[in-house]
């Protein structure tokens, strides 16, 4: 772990991801918190998350295109320069009296169109700042750790900030964290031998035949077409997906990380009512259960930062989702908030280590040239994991109660987790692939190399 924070760029990086994720969980309590106050509608305050979260998801495949054709530090910085200005403007707008409720929507969802170029983008990063690859698992059990901290007390230091000086005051803070980001980016050096931190860049030859191809379809204007520019990116996206199905064991991590993402959507719908009414302890209940949560997966991350893992990536990705059942079967069995209290915490200290390998694991085997597109092709199969478990768990707790539910969830999810062994148990392991041939079907992008295999 010396030897990460021994390298300035990782500490710049730590420290401007740090920022941004503080900033976010600040302004996020504090806008959905403006809003309520302004509108008095609890649909307007839900309706600043859709548009938000929505845009991101849909973009994410066009900004994965992005960050592989372009300087992925230089798209953070100006993703961070962005969302700072819009910020400041939401403050002033929400200031204001008579501003249209879609006025504020607009700007948010041009916010959430902007983050994958820093949530997808920080990922994609890291690989270049890191000299000592097998350090990977240690530099994303650090980023794990520092998300936990976030999460944590992020939440509750927002709190006091919204009483003590104001939620616009507070908006403004946020939008600070984010030129604070950019800075920090922009100190940023790649590590020896990763050349810079732009990726498949297009040489002279290659860009003459793109500007030729492009002048000639806007019938010799010199003004670039559209078209063109809508098929390569049409062909950068497929790109992703073609990667990622030609890989059968790196398919099977991605669908059962999906499942298990889905088996977290139960305990998002059902613990409040779990807290609520069968802990008799409404508010402050469940407040308890997702700090013991918190702090169970922070400790775990950073344990897991602290050693020398030595059990193969897929066996211990596979154990980590059987845990998770094993662990979350006593909300199923007691009422008791002492009891439900360390079931979470060890569910938290559990899963925690899934994410840093689940992340190490893709960095180290997709190529640096692919990286942008395939995450977020990934996170469009991953993502909507837990969306799907939340809206079976609505659909099931009539049928089956709170308790019943988290019982089927606690035995399904442990045997997906013997499942995953028997699929991911050679994960490490080089695959065989067939040679990919030329033409259409190949591996490529517009300004980048055929991939050979």
């Amino acid at each position: 772990m010396k030897e990460l924070w021994r390298q300035s760029s990782f500490r710049w990086y730590w420290l401007g991801v740090f920022l941004s994720g503080l900033g976010n969980q600040f302004g996020w309590m504090a806008l959905t918190w403006f809003v309520m106050n302004k509108t008095g509608s609890s649909a307007a305050m839900g309706g600043v998350v859709l548009a938000y979260n929505i845009p991101a998801v849909l973009v994410g495949l066009v900004a994965g295109v992005l960050l592989d054709r372009f300087d992925r530090r230089k798209l953070i910085m100006l993703d961070n320069v962005l969302r700072g200005l819009i910020f400041f403007a939401l403050v002033v707008l929400l200031q204001m009296e008579g501003t249209p409720l879609w006025l504020v929507y607009v700007l948010i969802v041009i916010a959430g169109m902007l983050s994958p170029l820093s949530s997808a983008g920080a990922q994609t990063l890291l690989p270049r700042l890191v000299i000592d690859k097998s350090l990977l698992v240690k530099a994303n059990g650090l980023m794990e750790s520092q998300w936990q901290i976030t999460y944590l007390f992020g939440p509750a230091v927002a709190g006091v900030l919204i009483a003590w000086i104001g939620a616009a005051n507070v908006l403004v803070v946020d939008a600070i964290s984010f030129f604070l980001c950019a800075f920090c980016f922009a100190r940023l050096k790649p590590a020896a031998g990763s050349g810079s931190f732009a990726v498949g860049r297009m040489d002279e030859k290659e860009a003459e035949g793109v500007q030729g191809k492009a002048a000639e379809s806007g019938g010799g204007t010199g003004v670039v077409a559209i078209g063109p520019f809508l098929r390569s990116l049409a062909a950068d996206i497929r790109t992703g997906y073609r990667y990622l199905l030609g890989r059968r064991r790196l398919l099977w991590l991605v669908l059962f990380t999906f499942f298990f993402n889905m088996a977290y959507g139960p305990v998002e719908v059902g613990l409040p009512l779990y807290a609520k009414n069968d802990l008799d302890g409404g508010a402050v209940s469940l407040g308890l259960l997702w700090s013991a949560m918190a702090a169970g997966a922070l400790l775990g991350s950073i344990l897991f930062s602290a050693v020398t893992w030595k059990i193969p990536t897929g066996v211990t990705l596979a154990a980590i989702i059987g845990l998770w059942g094993i662990t979350t079967l006593p909300l199923a069995l007691f009422t008791r908030i002492d009891v439900a209290m360390l079931a979470m915490g060890l569910a938290g200290l559990s899963f925690s280590p899934y994410n840093i390998l689940y992340r190490s694991h893709l960095q180290k085997h997709v190529p640096e040239e692919l990286l942008g597109r395939v995450l977020t092709s990934v996170r469009t199969i991953t993502g909507t994991g837990m969306p799907a478990g939340a809206a079976a768990a609505g659909w099931l707790i009539p049928v089956c109660g709170v308790q019943g539910l988290f019982g089927a969830a606690s035995v399904v999810c442990a045997a997906t987790g013997l499942l995953a062994f028997m699929a991911l148990r050679r994960l490490d392991e080089p695959e065989l692939l067939p040679v990919q041939q030329g033409g259409e079907e190949a591996l490529h992008a517009v300004g980048q190399h055929r991939i050979e295999q």
